[in-house]
């Protein structure tokens, strides 16, 4: 009887071993969604792209088309800007009208009576490609968030300069309550309706604007700054790209380009930040110049400029509200916000005037600035920023004995990493 037991409980032994070794143990993974889903609701709440909207009133600077253009010689970096006032109308899901004023800004040297006597008229006929698509998707609301192709039509208010047409290839977002962003790059003829012929006069240039919208959309309680300022990850350095200025065409070539690389200084809301910038003008500009002869100033002609300019700038900056951030609770990045700093920046300028006696007229500058610094800059969303800074510097003429106190205003727009 013991033996049959013990059998029996061999057997029960060797049973459940053997059925121990041939369970199968099997491992899956999911995949989280709730950094995509995050990535969504942050859009969304940035860009405003589930925010019905059919009326948006617009006012800021751009850098678009304008019937005075200044040569790089007089460039305060707002030159060859203006002030934009506009209204955007939408008649369909996918299709808007868009009227738009500029006013273009010069200098404080610039006689006032210029600007209102070079006011741009400009009309668009807008399709936002991917609207409806996104719309039945549920991706997106009936607004103004998205990208599009326009007919356009710009009137200048002086009759003897050139209206143009063409076609815009663009992208326009909405930015949380009250601000707005478009780039394009604009196809346009200088001589509308083919009057040189159909393949005569063909420009190609990028166009900025940004600043304030009014509307008819409904407002958001509380604006998701975490979302914009990029506040949730610390970055201990950045490059940035500037969206670059391009204008290439039969009567003018221009560009400006940029980039820059700014490091955190340790734990300190401080950072020092390496800019560089170029830029290139082939073509007919407006200047005012003195007579060397006689010593008097004529009004501004139209000359042929050949122009380039390089500058490199070194700029250590203090975060301002960093540390008032922090002991409050709130994170932040220690690149987002105002700051202070010194603006110490090497700057090369080499350029011909043509037609101004007595042999054209011939610069070339190395430049030392040097000064006080104060401005603002965003790191937006993932891959953007926004910097805006003016410094008061001394700048002394390397090649003579001249020197002078100016302000300088940088506003750059662009990618970072």
């Amino acid at each position: 009887m013991q033996k049959g037991v013990l059998i029996l409980l061999l057997l029960c032994a060797i049973s459940a071993a053997k059925a121990q070794d041939t369970v199968s143990i099997s491992y899956s993974e999911e995949s989280d969604t709730l950094i995509k889903q995050r990535f969504l609701d942050r859009y969304e709440n940035v860009f405003m792209t589930k925010v019905p909207t059919r009326h948006m009133f617009k006012i800021g600077l751009s850098q678009y088309y304008q019937s005075v253009v200044f040569p790089l010689k007089d460039d305060k970096i707002l030159n060859n800007s203006s002030l934009q006032i506009g209204y955007e109308f939408k008649f369909l899901p996918a299709f808007s009208i868009a009227l738009t004023g500029h006013l273009p800004y010069s200098n404080l040297h610039t006689e006032r009576w210029l600007p209102w006597q070079n006011i741009v008229l400009d009309g668009q006929l807008r399709w936002f490609i991917d609207m409806r698509r996104r719309i039945r998707a549920g991706k997106s609301a009936n607004n103004f968030s998205g990208n599009y192709i326009a007919a356009f039509y710009n009137l200048p208010n002086r009759h003897e300069m050139d209206r143009r047409i063409g076609l815009k290839f663009g992208f326009q977002r909405r930015f949380l309550n009250f601000g707005f962003m478009d780039f394009a790059l604009a196809l346009h003829q200088d001589a509308p309706f083919f009057y040189y012929g159909i393949l005569e006069n063909w420009s190609l240039a990028s166009q900025l604007s940004m600043g304030f919208a009014f509307g008819d959309w409904k407002r958001a309680r509380r604006a998701p700054l975490c979302d914009i300022l990029f506040c949730d990850a610390q970055i201990r350095s950045q490059w940035k790209i500037r969206l670059p200025e391009l204008t290439v065409g039969y009567y003018l070539n221009r560009v400006k380009i940029g980039v820059a690389f700014e490091k955190k200084l340790g734990t300190w809301p401080a950072s020092i930040n390496f800019q560089l910038d170029a830029a290139m003008n082939n073509g007919f500009n407006q200047i005012k110049y003195g007579n060397m002869l006689w010593g008097y100033y004529r009004d501004y002609m139209q000359v042929y400029s050949r122009e380039k300019v390089l500058s490199f700038a070194v700029q250590p900056r203090y975060y301002a509200l960093t540390k008032r951030q922090q002991l409050k609770g709130k994170s932040t990045n220690g690149m987002s916000g105002l700051y202070a700093g010194i603006n110490t920046q090497y700057y090369y300028y080499k350029g011909k005037h043509s037609d101004i006696p007595p042999d054209d007229l011939r610069r070339e500058d190395n430049i030392i600035n040097v000064g006080p610094m104060a401005g603002f800059q965003l790191r937006l969303f993932n891959h953007g920023y926004f910097d805006c800074n003016t410094s008061y510097n001394f700048q002394d003429y390397l090649k003579s004995t001249e020197t002078n106190f100016d302000f300088r205003t940088n506003i750059t727009l662009g990618l970072a990493f």
